[in-house]
């Protein structure tokens, strides 16, 4: 489920840049607002993928029979797709709770710049 926090992250960063670059263009905001956005949407991207690349790897881990139906056909896509790639990829819960909470602080401080 963390995987899609990256999403709205990446959305909200997007915004977040178009207004920066907007504001920047206008003389109203520095430059460095559009870059702190830059850094959030791209920590936004990772976020998402960390958290689906740590999730592949855990149903490769799992049993079958522990995967509800959904996840089983999502693992086996990704399988049919790039078995090589999807078999030799790790979970890394920790470094993705650490590029989560990066992202969210580049966020927090861009929009603290942007709003304040």
């Amino acid at each position: 489920m963390l995987r899609y926090l990256g999403m709205p992250l990446f959305f909200g960063g997007a915004l977040g840049l178009v207004y920066g670059l907007v504001g920047w263009l206008g003389g109203s905001l520095p430059g460095g607002v559009p870059l702190l956005y830059l850094g959030a949407t791209g920590l936004s991207l990772g976020t998402f993928g960390i958290h689906n690349d740590t999730a592949l790897a855990a149903m490769v881990a799992a049993e079958e029979h522990e995967l509800d139906p959904g996840l089983r056909d999502e693992l086996r896509d990704e399988l049919d797709s790039d078995r090589a790639g999807t078999l030799e990829l790790t979970a890394m819960p920790r470094t993705a709770a650490a590029i989560t909470l990066l992202a969210l602080a580049f966020h927090t401080l861009a929009a603290v710049k942007l709003l304040g």
